[in-house]
């Protein structure tokens, strides 16, 4: 019988609600060997967060940082000092909270535990992009860093300028995402909408760099030559308030539906006809992989990294034409198929994704 506890990965985040890097690294947690790797987790937020239930099922502890202010530095680093005292254990920190990691990397070398950073963003240009570099201090996050990893080539080669760096894919459990029919109907029943209706897709935060309004206008270009279509929209954030008032002002409220963040996004994409993505940067882009892995035409702006279009359904469009965008959207062929092998060969599949990332813990581990 095999006593030997598993090795503890402590994963940094801001907070666990449903992002695209939390989101990428629980689909890893579910299916990595807990028996060998166990996961646990700081976020820096009282606020409880959306997975925070499940991963207390899996196994995982979650412990809470103060939040980074600037003024609060020594504080902040006290924190991470007993944190680290208290737990041994956790010789492995993987800092997905990329922007805060130059701090708390460099505290957590100086108690020799092995460091891990993980960037999802991404160059957006202009003020936007200086900002993230300042707040980044790639420089110290590689001194302090003894692996990096990126969501895309472009996340790596954008923050990650002295050091290789392995682009770690953010795979999916692709056989959620297979076409079903069956689902498809049991879902536009719930969401009362038709069998016959177009039903363009999106899902993401509502805020700035998804492109909350490019989302709408987009629509309501389609709407006016198909004004039976229906946008079904999956997220919620700080401008949220700000879109539902648009969405009553330009009368649209019987034809966009808002479903909030929800936990099953695979089913409500079998649902969907087309997906739009018209980010203004990204660092890859996860939910354009699984509207791909749903079988569906995948319409991204040319601010997603190029890395996005695992299969033929995707296409870039610029965000400065929303009557392009209609066209394109219009003339889709929206029969679906199986992508799940092409999804596969392009690394995206979670269970290989996590045995990689076992093995690379187990290795470290060893080597150090």
């Amino acid at each position: 019988m095999n006593n030997i506890e598993p090795i503890r990965v402590l994963c940094v985040f801001s907070c666990l609600d449903r992002g695209g890097a939390e989101t990428m690294c629980m689909d890893l947690y579910r299916h990595i060997d807990r028996s060998r790797v166990q996961f646990d987790f700081v976020k820096h937020t009282t606020q409880k967060g959306m997975y925070e239930d499940e991963i207390e099922k899996l196994g995982g502890r979650i412990f809470v940082a103060p939040k980074y202010k600037g003024y609060n530095l020594p504080k902040y680093r006290r924190w991470w000092e007993k944190h680290l005292k208290e737990h041994p254990e956790h010789k492995i920190i993987h800092g997905h909270y990329f922007n805060l990691s130059s701090i708390y990397f460099k505290v957590c070398k100086q108690f020799g535990r092995i460091t891990v950073a993980h960037p999802n963003a991404v160059k957006s240009g202009g003020f936007a992009e200086a900002f993230k570099r300042a707040v980044y201090k790639e420089k110290d996050i590689e001194k302090y860093s003894d692996y990096c990893f990126a969501c895309s080539q472009s996340a790596g080669e954008w923050l990650i300028k002295n050091k290789p760096f392995t682009v770690l894919n953010n795979a999916i459990d692709i056989n959620k995402f297979v076409y079903s029919e069956k689902i498809r109907g049991e879902v536009r029943e719930e969401l009362g909408l038709s069998s016959d209706c177009l039903v363009i897709g999106s899902v993401g935060r509502f805020s700035y760099e998804k492109n909350p309004y490019g989302i709408l206008n987009i629509f309501k270009s389609v709407l006016s030559k198909n004004p039976d279509a229906k946008l079904l929209w999956v997220g919620d954030g700080k401008m949220h308030s700000e879109i539902e008032q648009c969405i009553h002002k330009d009368g649209l409220d019987k034809s966009v539906i808002l479903t909030g963040v929800r936990a099953d996004v695979h089913r409500l994409m079998q649902a969907m006809d087309v997906f739009i993505f018209p980010s203004l940067w990204e660092g890859l882009g996860i939910v354009a992989i699984e509207a791909q892995a749903a079988g569906m035409p995948c319409f991204c702006s040319k601010a997603v990294p190029q890395e996005a279009a695992v299969t033929d359904l995707c296409k870039f469009l610029p965000l400065d034409n929303y009557e392009l965008w209609a066209r394109e959207i219009l003339s889709a062929k929206t029969e679906r198929r199986d992508t799940s092998e092409q999804i596969k060969a392009a690394g995206y599949d979670v269970d290989e994704t996590s045995k990689w990332l076992q093995n690379f813990y187990l290795e470290i581990i060893n080597k150090h």
